[in-house]
């Protein structure tokens, strides 16, 4: 079996089983209105990458460009599955778009992000590894995010976690997080959704070494998070501007 065909019967066998998405510019728009469309529609299992995050530098990891190109792809692909699928420089070429996140990007062939990302996970892994080598060595973002501590004051704590609640339930936003681990390690995660309880709130979250949703509790009087593998970490919402570029841009394309 060629290679073309091999990818057509993946791809046909893919697209039998998953929902279909936005086809029309206007229904693109209109999942991106408002806040509540854009988490209903977006935010969920369909538009997940399918690879968790792996390689990068000494093997380390390219969980902040896993997570910040899964936040681009969520908001700015518009899917084409009627149109002919792309070969792989085109889909080279849309990868390297989302990740600028500078542009609408129409994707052809696909019906999802969980369907381009099990095809091309090869070069989508390749790109971030790319970006991250850019930003550490170029542009020294790697130090971003470092500067905080596992460890914190309860007063502090509960601050950043009413400020999250403001961002992400009030105003709407999809939150990117740095999570602050002991020592030099940074890990990262996207909020999407977070609930008032009785003595704090719920996190609703996508962690790119697992790639499905989880609810993590904050309780007042915590000073830190805890994970069995992670251990204590603190975790500071980053990206705030790019978001908001991200916003801006589908705006912009919607308008035209």
């Amino acid at each position: 079996m060629n290679s073309t065909i091999k990818y057509s019967a993946i791809a046909l066998c893919l697209f039998s089983t998953t929902q279909t998405f936005a086809v029309s510019k206007s229904n693109f728009c209109s999942v991106r209105a408002t806040s509540t469309s854009i988490k209903k529609n977006v935010f969920n299992s369909e538009q997940f990458l399918t690879f968790r995050n792996q390689g990068g530098l000494i093997n380390g990891g390219v969980c902040w460009w896993h997570s910040r190109f899964q936040r681009n792809a969520m908001l700015l692909v518009r899917f084409r599955e009627n149109l002919d699928f792309p070969t792989l420089e085109q889909a080279k070429d849309i990868i390297k778009k989302i990740r600028k996140g500078k542009s609408v990007v129409e994707l052809p062939g696909f019906s999802s992000i969980s369907e381009f990302s099990y095809q091309f996970r090869d070069e989508i892994q390749e790109e971030l590894e790319k970006w991250q080598i850019a930003d550490g060595f170029l542009r020294q973002q790697w130090i971003v995010g470092l500067a905080g501590t596992s460890n914190t004051t309860e007063k502090k704590l509960k601050k950043k976690m009413d400020e999250l609640y403001q961002y992400v339930k009030v105003e709407g936003n999809i939150a990117y997080q740095k999570l602050q681990i002991k020592g030099v390690d940074a890990h990262a995660w996207l909020v999407s959704d977070i609930a008032k309880t009785e003595n704090g709130y719920d996190l609703k979250v996508l962690d790119s070494n697992y790639q499905r949703t989880q609810v993590y509790k904050y309780v007042e009087g915590m000073t830190s998070f805890y994970h069995s593998y992670y251990g204590n970490f603190v975790p500071y919402t980053e990206r705030k501007r790019e978001y908001r570029k991200v916003l801006k841009t589908v705006k912009k394309y919607c308008k035209q």
